[in-house]
């Protein structure tokens, strides 16, 4: 049987994640990112990976699995008193979980979010997509990140802030109660912070008003990542504006 194109895809030999709020200016970071050759950074998703991570963890972490993983690898002995007579048989309310690998889950989800979501194209080396909404769940923000890491080659994050009396003037933003909304973006600038001091190999923080500097700001961008720069692609996605 024939193999369709996405059955044929190439695995990127590295990834970058644009990690931000609403009205940040981070389409035009996406925009500068894909004037690279080879480069295909996909757009918002509705945060569609911090599903598939919370299924990873759920498997990593809750103890109907991980009690039973680790209860089977015991000599039967030694197993729980309530779980020995119960693993492996097809009376437990649970059967079955201990053989659910944590590991095999998260590379195949992320194989399929690969393949059906950031779909990357035959010339494509580096993959990736940009989202607002990964600060929404804090407490599982870190966790959400290194599952991201450990699932996509040479992962790198990029960390976008802009002045927050300009986002809580732009777009929905405004609309909101202005205190609620500092308050929010304030405390994902400090998730993102967190991360990129306890993870600075992996992590770059760029400020949206230093776009105003041009392509020399980008510069430094691109030496994070290891990138050459066409100075007059840069200029001209600099030079674009943002239908949206």
């Amino acid at each position: 049987m024939q193999k369709r194109a996405h059955d044929v895809l190439p695995t990127p030999r590295a990834h970058v994640f644009i990690v931000t709020y609403g009205r940040s200016g981070s389409t035009l970071t996406q925009s500068l990112l894909n004037t690279l050759p080879g480069y295909q950074i996909r757009g918002e998703n509705g945060n569609l990976a911090w599903f598939l991570a919370r299924a990873v963890d759920l498997v990593q972490r809750h103890e109907m699995f991980a009690g039973r993983r680790r209860d089977a690898a015991l000599p039967a002995g030694q197993r729980d008193a309530y779980l020995a007579p119960l693993i492996g048989q097809p009376h437990d309310p649970w059967a079955g979980a201990e053989n659910v690998d944590p590991d095999a889950l998260r590379r195949g989800l992320m194989e399929v979010f690969s393949r059906e979501v950031l779909r990357p194209g035959p010339d494509c080396r580096v993959s990736g997509f940009k989202e607002i909404r990964f600060h929404e769940d804090p407490d599982f923000f870190a966790t959400y990140l290194n599952i991201l890491r450990d699932s996509f080659a040479g992962t790198r994050f990029l960390f976008q802030t802009r002045n927050l009396e300009a986002v809580v003037r732009s777009g929905w933003w405004a609309q909101q109660p202005r205190e609620q909304v500092v308050a929010q973006l304030r405390r994902a600038e400090e998730l993102f912070a967190d991360y990129a001091a306890a993870q600075p190999e992996a992590c770059f923080a760029i400020r949206h008003e230093r776009y105003r500097e041009g392509a020399d700001y980008v510069a430094e961008i691109l030496d994070f990542l290891g990138e050459q720069m066409d100075r007059p692609a840069i200029e001209a996605a600099l030079a674009r504006s943002l239908s949206h």
